[in-house]
Order: structure tokens, then C-alpha cells, then sequence
């Protein structure tokens, strides 16, 4: 069994604790928190023992691995701290807030040969899971676009916060590199990496209930010449999430809906009889066939469900145990908070950014 250090001990910490707790395959020995409250409360939950520093944790011989969720503001000091013990790590999202910190990071790690999964949790969503799956499984061809959509009505939940909780991190940044970088991760999970980045923002100065951008478009070259778009806005007053994806041999979408998510494959037509059909020199009914061969495979995914977590946590229970190298590594989270420091410095300074070998971007200022 794992034995756990806990640098953390929130809510997001209890989720991941509990998405396998009838598993027996780790278990809780060692937490520390600023909050001693917080640390009592989860060990008289779980077990272990508090650690009466940060040090007192970090130094704890009979550990397996340590799990790190704290405020996003202190997660990459957490890091650089925890990775001398030279133990397995997983780490929350944002590990940074710039792709240079998390590179360095990332080559911090690599020196101690610290194995280091970070919690991009979309990526672990059953239909994200069933679209790695498809890739894998059947040869897109070129790349040709990929269209993120992230919409939300950010004034509602600015209120909320402002109210209940006003000491909130999420008050204090913008939800682009803290958030949305799930949607990044997929983006260059799914295309590859990015040369870069061109973005136009719309910020009402009168509204100081977030520092987000009201409304920002971004476009972005992927190094194999595909196209991107990722759009952001909290001015929606409705939600959604999708993606559409488009590659030489099929287009997929992937949209949320009143049930949950939604996976539609839509195949390019495989030979010339099922793209013109068996009487191509006839006229009525030329494109209806080619339209008709190109009908999608659908598949639905409840919303709520818990499998993402699960996910996570199993891939973490692989790599500490199995040492099986995470695919969401730090030299991911560095390309991926990379993108999201570009999209927003490309916004500011009303100019393209490119992005470096490592998915750091390239600027004088």
C-alpha cells in the first residue's frame, strides 16, 4: 500500500483521496497544513499524523509519494521544496503561472528523476478517454483545425465568491491560466505543440469582479500547419464546452448538453463508390451519397460522473507503484501554461507571440 504525504489538506485533496479509498491501494501518512484545523479534520477522517512543519513533512523517511493541492499561488514553492525528497509527486493544475517557472520546473524534476503527474482532469473524462482511444486506434491523417469553445457566465460566479467566500484565490486571477487550462491541455494533447499565438480581448473596465477577460479569441499554428481557435468568455449566459476537431480522415465533435457529453465522429468516405456512389455519372443523389457515408458514430456520457477522478488517481497509483511515467508530466504543464501566458500577453501587447521548443513564449518585454 502507498503511503501518502499530504502537502494540502482542502477539499480538492479529500476528492482525490476518496476516488479510490475502498481500493486499499494507498493509504494517508503524513499531512501538513497552514490551517491546522484543516489537517486535524482530514486526519481524524483518514488517519495519519499532523506534521508540525513544512519541513517535518518533506522529511518524512517512511513515505511513498507525496500528493500536492494547495492555493495555485503557492503550488510551484510547494514543488520546488518536495522534489529533493526525490519521491513520487502529483501536483494540481496550475503548477505555474508562467511556461518558463513550469519549465524549470519541469528540468528540476528530470535532475532528480522525481516522477511528476499533474491533475489536467479533463483529459480523464470517459469521452476525452474514448477520443484518445479512437486517435490511437484510427489514423487521422493531417491535422486540418481544432475549435475550442469555453463559455460561462463568470459575473454570476464572481458574486458568489464575493459573498460567501472573499478570500478565494479564483477572485484573484484570471481564469485563463488557472481554469481553462484544461481546455489547453486537450488542444495540444490532441494537435501537438503550438508555434503560435494571435489574440484579440474584450475587458469592460467598469466590471472589477474579475481579473479575467470578459471575452477573449485566440488563433494558434500547430507546428504540423493545423489551425487553431480557443474562444473564452464569461459574458455568456449560458454554459458550454466544446470542441471540434478536424483531421484529414474524419471531423469529431464534442459538445456538452442538457444530459451530459456528447462524442460525434463523422469518417471522410473511404473509397470513390461510397464518395460518389455506384452511379457517379447520374447527378440526383451524387452528394447524398457522399453526405450519407459521412452520417456520425454518437456516443453519450452522463454528466457527474466520478470516472475522471478515478482516473487520475489509478494513473497515480501506476506511476508510484508500477513506474509507469505519467503522460500529464511537468514538461506538459509547462507547454500548457505556456499557451495560456501567451494568449493573454498576445492580447495585451496586440501582437502574434511565438512560442519556443519548450512551449514558453518568446518576448523582449
Amino acid at each position: 500500500m502507498i503511503k501518502l504525504a499530504l502537502y494540502g489538506c482542502g477539499n480538492r485533496t479529500k476528492q482525490l483521496l476518496d476516488a479510490l479509498r475502498a481500493d486499499d491501494f494507498y493509504c494517508v501518512h503524513s499531512v501538513y497544513d497552514i490551517n491546522r484545523d484543516a489537517a486535524e479534520k482530514l486526519v481524524n477522517e483518514y488517519g495519519g499524523r499532523i506534521c508540525e512543519s513544512k519541513e517535518d513533512l518533506i522529511a518524512c523517511p517512511d513515505v511513498d509519494a507525496f500528493l500536492i493541492s494547495l492555493n495555485p499561488l503557492y503550488q510551484a514553492t510547494a514543488l520546488k521544496e518536495v522534489l529533493p525528497a526525490r519521491k513520487p509527486v502529483f501536483i494540481e493544475k496550475p503548477v505555474a503561472f508562467t511556461g518558463k517557472e513550469a519549465h524549470e520546473l519541469a528540468v528540476m524534476a528530470d535532475e532528480y528523476r522525481v516522477p511528476v503527474q499533474v491533475g489536467f482532469m479533463r483529459r480523464y473524462l470517459p469521452e476525452c478517454v474514448a477520443l484518445f482511444d479512437f486517435l490511437k486506434r484510427n489514423d487521422p491523417g493531417k491535422l486540418v483545425s481544432i475549435e475550442c469553445d469555453w463559455f460561462h457566465h463568470g459575473e454570476g460566479v464572481s458574486l458568489y465568491f464575493q459573498k460567501h467566500d472573499p478570500d478565494n484565490f479564483r477572485l484573484k486571477m484570471s481564469q485563463i491560466p488557472f481554469h481553462c487550462v484544461h481546455m489547453l491541455d486537450i488542444m495540444l494533447a490532441v494537435g501537438g505543440p503550438i508555434t503560435s499565438v494571435s489574440s484579440l480581448s474584450v475587458t469592460d473596465r467598469s466590471d472589477q469582479l474579475s481579473p479575467s477577460p470578459d471575452d477573449l479569441m485566440s488563433q494558434v499554428k500547430y507546428a504540423n500547419g493545423g489551425n487553431g481557435r480557443f474562444h473564452y468568455t464569461r459574458m455568456s449566459y449560458f454554459g458550454a464546452i466544446g470542441y471540434q476537431f478536424h483531421f484529414e480522415n474524419y471531423s469529431i465533435k464534442m459538445n456538452n448538453n442538457a444530459v451530459g457529453y456528447q462524442l460525434e465522429i463523422y469518417p471522410r468516405p473511404r473509397f470513390m463508390t461510397s464518395k460518389v456512389g455506384p452511379t457517379p455519372d447520374k447527378k440526383d443523389g451524387f452528394l447524398s451519397w457522399y453526405n450519407k457515408n459521412c452520417s456520425p458514430m454518437v456516443f453519450n456520457y452522463p454528466s457527474g460522473n466520478n470516472m475522471q477522478t478515478e482516473n487520475i488517481m489509478y494513473d497515480f497509483v501506476r506511476m508510484v507503484r508500477d513506474k509507469v511515467p505519467p503522460e500529464a508530466n511537468l514538461h506538459v504543464a509547462a507547454r500548457v501554461q505556456g499557451l495560456a501566458e501567451a494568449m493573454e500577453l498576445s492580447a495585451k501587447l496586440g501582437k502574434t507571440i511565438q512560442l519556443d521548443e519548450f512551449g514558453c513564449p518568446v518576448t523582449d518585454c
